[in-house]
């Protein structure tokens, strides 16, 4: 995985595609995909707001193009967004389900998915929003289906998108484990682990409406029933109320 920097901000920079690598290069971006286009189609439809065009983009989240175009609609700091569209288009960029089958474009596609993810929430950092526990915890455990999904993506690209027939005979093509690791370590794509990691950190960071007393009470809680083994009805009974 390659990364080309630049002086530029990141809405000049761009995603291009071969094969199964993924690298970023930097061009003007009205070049690319046609974003400005989708942005200036979607105005003469009607949707001259920046809610409203968010809310038809993130219908389209498994197109690369609309993805993009999402991409620099909330990178425009000029762009302001509602605390509902803020809250619907991060569930939508947290769902992992559109990822259940693997192509030429999935890594590209996937990294493009995450950098579009941590732009909304460097918006919502920055924004008259305080999330629930319930959705942040949501959010957060999305995460791991996403590293999964890179790990498979990475391990079906290395064994190749043309064998879709299982081989009665594996075991005579079938290279060592430590031939296998070093392989897919050579081609992983260590942009998206790093994706993953400050989503991760961003969401540990962002407040939620449970305040540090609640929380106190809760890891209590959670200890408790780890280490000893018992629940807080137990507890209760004994004379230690942690309701």
């Amino acid at each position: 995985m390659e990364v080309q920097a630049s002086g530029s901000s990141s809405s000049n920079i761009i995603p291009e595609i071969h094969d199964s690598v993924f690298s970023y290069k930097t061009v003007p971006h009205e070049n690319f995909f046609n974003n400005s286009s989708i942005l200036l189609k979607l105005e003469e439809d009607g949707f001259t707001t920046s809610d409203g065009k968010a809310k038809e983009l993130i219908k389209e989240l498994t197109d690369i193009k609309y993805l993009y175009a999402l991409k620099l609609l909330f990178e425009n700091l000029q762009n302001d967004f509602s605390p509902q569209i803020l809250r619907d288009t991060l569930v939508a960029l947290a769902d992992p389900t559109p990822f259940d089958f693997y192509a030429k474009q999935s890594v590209t596609r996937l990294e493009l998915h995450l950098r579009t993810w941590v732009t909304v929430l460097e918006r919502i950092c920055f924004s008259p929003i305080v999330l629930s526990k319930e959705l942040r915890d949501k959010i957060y455990n999305s995460l791991s289906k996403f590293a999964e999904i890179h790990r498979k993506t990475t391990q079906v690209i290395e064994i190749g998108l043309n064998n879709n027939f299982r081989s009665k005979f594996n075991q005579f093509n079938k290279q060592s484990n430590d031939q296998d690791d070093q392989i897919i370590t050579k081609k992983r794509n260590y942009n998206i682990d790093f994706l993953l990691i400050h989503l991760r950190d961003t969401l540990h960071s962002l407040r939620d409406d449970e305040t540090w007393f609640q929380e106190i009470i809760r890891r209590t809680k959670n200890l408790l029933k780890t280490a000893l083994n018992i629940t807080p009805g137990i507890l209760t009974i004994t004379g230690v109320n942690l309701q």
